[in-house]
């Protein structure tokens, strides 16, 4: 790599992560901290991007390039984790909250019924419609229809007019195909008192169907197709959805 492919190279990567910090800080309105983590993270998959196009798909990363981002999915994972343990205790109406309170002290109901309904209170309007399908669940489905349709397009070009698709990659391109659909079946079979650990549950494997797609990137460079595109696509689009309504059954 020359100096002025270098020079361009650190100047994508500074610009890649300064343009994801503005735009989560400032339009996702996220804290500081996720926000640098995540904009660390964009800006090293970015430069793992570029490098591969311009070293070619032999290019080896070193542990110390990927440290700080490794380090900030620490601190994001701990972050969630947390924002789960403190999201338990669900948010309930003050005036709901005072009446129940006071129905306890006047012995209408006692402290075990009160505690129920406090806790069924803070859930319910999460629930409430959950009869149909969601805007979120639509989304989530949307998600899930890109990954199937990236399964079936090229993810690698082998030589002009060869290529490999996801079936061709065997077992590591069934488990994305596999993970992609596991995650959306839940919106047609949960019931409702499922719905909060379901959710998590599709968190969880949309951030592994992503970290598969982004191997693969990384190990194929420039000879990449349209369908890993559309895969990491979808999971990310499944990931948010299923991020936002997490969030909005534990408030």
């Amino acid at each position: 790599m020359s100096i002025i492919t270098s020079m361009l190279w650190l100047l994508g990567d500074i610009a890649s992560f300064v343009i994801a910090l503005l735009l989560l800080r400032y339009a996702a309105k996220l804290k500081w901290l996720t926000a640098i983590c995540l904009s660390v993270i964009a800006a090293t998959i970015f430069s793992i991007l570029v490098l591969q196009i311009f070293s070619g798909p032999g290019f080896a990363v070193g542990f110390v390039f990927l440290l700080p981002a490794a380090v900030c999915a620490v601190i994001l994972i701990i972050q969630f984790f947390r924002w789960v343990i403190s999201s338990d205790n669900a948010s309930v109406n003050t005036a709901e909250r005072d009446r129940i309170l006071k129905m306890v002290e006047e012995d209408k109901i006692n402290t075990e019924e009160g505690t129920e309904l406090l806790d069924a209170m803070g859930r319910s309007s999460a629930l409430r419609g959950e009869e149909k399908f969601s805007r979120l669940d639509m989304i989530m489905l949307m998600g899930g229809a890109l990954v199937v349709l990236g399964f079936f397009l090229p993810w690698l070009y082998i030589r002009w007019g060869v290529y490999q698709s996801g079936y061709d990659v065997k077992a590591i391109g069934w488990a994305v195909l596999i993970i992609g659909i596991a995650s959306v079946i839940p919106i047609f079979v949960t019931p409702k008192n499922f719905l909060y650990k379901i959710s998590m549950l599709q968190i969880f494997l949309n951030l592994i169907g992503i970290a598969l797609v982004i191997s693969l990137l990384v190990q194929i460079g420039g000879k990449l197709g349209a369908g890993l595109i559309f895969c990491l696509a979808g999971f990310i689009v499944e990931t948010v959805a299923a991020v936002v309504k997490f969030k909005k059954l534990a408030a």
